[in-house]
């Protein structure tokens, strides 16, 4: 078994209290911003990574103090310092899932990067509004308790099955730019054959999950 990889990111629009649950091997990574969270919510950071250009300079003597690792990169460079800190741990640990906390709201373009990570990668970000998973081919059962959830794929993917869902469906191919699995609801099993599907549950904006 490997690492739970949880890392914590900007923007810093959630409730770590809520989000984060502590496993008995994980790793815990800030990145630039979110190591304010970290330090606020007492979470003990073994590596902090980033240029820390979007981080509160105050801060900065605190997480060199607390952090088992500081990795601070350059402002200019050809990476996201999320996406660096997800090569990061991949390189050098055997991970089993890794989740970031924050990396949704906030900058558009970001999020666009954050979702090609997600094409390269099995991660998980999740704020108090938003949880996207990408799944690889199999057969997969989504617990899901917001109100919404969405399928978009990342790579074509081919014979998409869904049961148990407000709106299910059966030996679907469904490609990049096709709509047709956003807006579902409730749970239960999603299965195709070959691809890469991302899932997106979602509560309201005005009233997050409690």
């Amino acid at each position: 078994m490997g690492l739970r990889v949880k890392i914590f990111a900007g923007p810093n629009d959630y409730d770590v209290g809520r989000l984060y649950r502590r496993d008995p091997d994980e790793l815990r990574v800030g990145v630039d911003s979110g190591l304010e969270r970290m330090l606020a919510a007492g979470i003990p950071i073994d590596v902090a990574i980033g240029d820390f250009d979007s981080i509160d300079p105050a801060f900065l003597p605190a997480v060199r103090a607390a952090a088992g690792i500081v990795v601070e990169l350059p402002k200019r460079k050809d990476v996201t310092d999320l996406a660096y800190a997800v090569e990061y741990v991949l390189k050098r640990h055997a991970v089993d899932g890794i989740v970031v906390f924050g990396g949704i709201g906030g900058r558009v373009d970001h999020l666009f990067a954050n979702v090609n990570l997600m094409k390269r990668h099995d991660i998980t970000f999740e704020d108090d509004c938003t949880r996207m998973t990408a799944l690889p081919p199999g057969v997969h059962r989504l617990a899901n308790v917001r109100p919404h959830v969405s399928f978009f794929a990342l790579e074509p993917c081919r014979g998409l099955s869904l049961r148990g869902f407000s709106y299910e469906l059966t030996d679907y191919d469904l490609n990049p730019g096709d709509s047709l699995c956003v807006s579902n609801s409730g749970q239960g099993e999603i299965a195709f054959a070959t691809g890469r599907l991302l899932v997106v549950a979602s509560d309201d904006p005005a009233s997050p999950l409690r």
